[in-house]
């Protein structure tokens, strides 16, 4: 039989793959050390390359940290934004998103464990004014997501008496601080942790 896998596809897969697991490891590293503190050379021997053959995928550290960024908003697109625009009712969105992005965060969409690039998104510093304005955008499309739907629990009386913009704001916080906090082995499973937010935020926010 004519193999009709096409080899462009799979070099791309790989590809995409070997740079996920670049960011991912230099994620763990800043958040370890910090962004300053980080160097190329400690990124490369995480992901067992030489510092030259780093710097075939990457730039530099500029470049890295962008690309780290862009590829965490990627996911939250992917697996938290998009699967909410499957509901029609803001209850069960509201619930879509925390869910998804609790699951993002400590590592069960993807099973691989804790996502440290949720934390690196904080270090817009290291970016230069372009890339921050670009990824500053893409974090206040997800914040707008979050308040138009409380927005509309707003509007047809099932929203607590909160500030909307204020509420948002409390849910992203919530959601966003597990990455400081949550320990893969530790008592609660991911399930268990986006049980325990989703009562937490719907308690203070829902009606009935």
């Amino acid at each position: 039989m004519r193999n009709t896998r096409n080899p462009f596809s799979l070099a791309t897969a790989t590809e995409n793959d070997r740079l996920n697991e670049i960011y991912r490891a230099a994620a763990q590293i800043i958040c370890e050390k910090g962004y300053d503190a980080t160097t190329m050379n400690d990124i490369a021997e995480a992901v067992g390359l030489t510092k030259a053959g780093l710097y075939h995928h990457i730039s530099g550290k500029r470049d890295l940290l962008f690309r780290i960024m862009n590829f965490g908003m990627d996911s939250l697109e992917e697996q938290v934004i998009v699967p909410s625009r499957e509901f029609t009712d803001p209850e069960e969105r509201l619930k879509s998103i925390i869910t998804n992005h609790v699951h993002l965060i400590t590592g069960r969409s993807t099973r691989q464990g804790m996502n440290p690039v949720s934390i690196v998104l904080d270090e817009v510093g290291g970016l230069t004014p372009a890339q921050r304005r670009k990824i500053n955008q893409r974090r206040r499309d997800y914040f707008d997501l979050i308040r138009s739907v409380l927005q509309e629990l707003k509007d047809h009386d099932r929203l607590r008496d909160v500030d909307v913009t204020a509420a948002a704001f409390n849910v992203l916080a919530m959601v966003l601080w597990l990455a400081r906090w949550y320990k893969p082995d530790g008592r609660l499973s991911p399930d268990e942790v986006a049980e325990q937010v989703l009562k937490t935020a719907f308690g203070g926010l829902v009606r009935g």
